[in-house]
């Protein structure tokens, strides 16, 4: 049950995952690790043969579900996030920007700065719902 995953990155076997179902909960909004980037995820797992589900949350921020931060979203002051990256990992683990080919660095070009995080009421009761 992941919450809010980082999906930017392919590696050469993320589609062989446990036989066992597989849910991901996600905010719409989420600038630190958007959920597009998971839609392809699930997409690919799906056509993996695998039960796969993503719930979004039309008004959740990343860490929707710690009730201690504000409601209202906040910067993570030179938080990095790699939103704008697609990283690909290639044979024997080495991960690369897919955009240049070279090996993927957090200074690359596409890791970008300052996300945002907010606590999200209704996204925190519907996870305590599943849970």
């Amino acid at each position: 049950m992941p919450f809010y995953p980082d999906c930017a990155t392919t590696y050469v076997s993320d589609t062989d995952v446990a036989n066992r179902p597989i849910r991901i909960y996600q905010g719409t909004p989420d600038d630190y690790n958007p959920v597009t980037t998971c839609k392809a995820y699930v997409e690919r797992i799906r056509a993996a043969g695998h039960d796969v589900q993503l719930t979004e949350y039309q008004s959740a921020q990343h860490v929707f579900d710690a009730p201690t931060i504000s409601r209202t979203p906040v910067v993570v002051k030179d938080g990095q996030t790699v939103r704008h990256c697609v990283i690909r990992e290639e044979p024997l683990g080495l991960l690369t920007n897919a955009m240049t080919k070279e090996p993927f660095t957090y200074s690359d070009s596409c890791v970008e700065r300052d996300p945002h995080v907010a606590c999200d009421p209704t996204a925190l009761q519907g996870i305590k719902a599943v849970g």
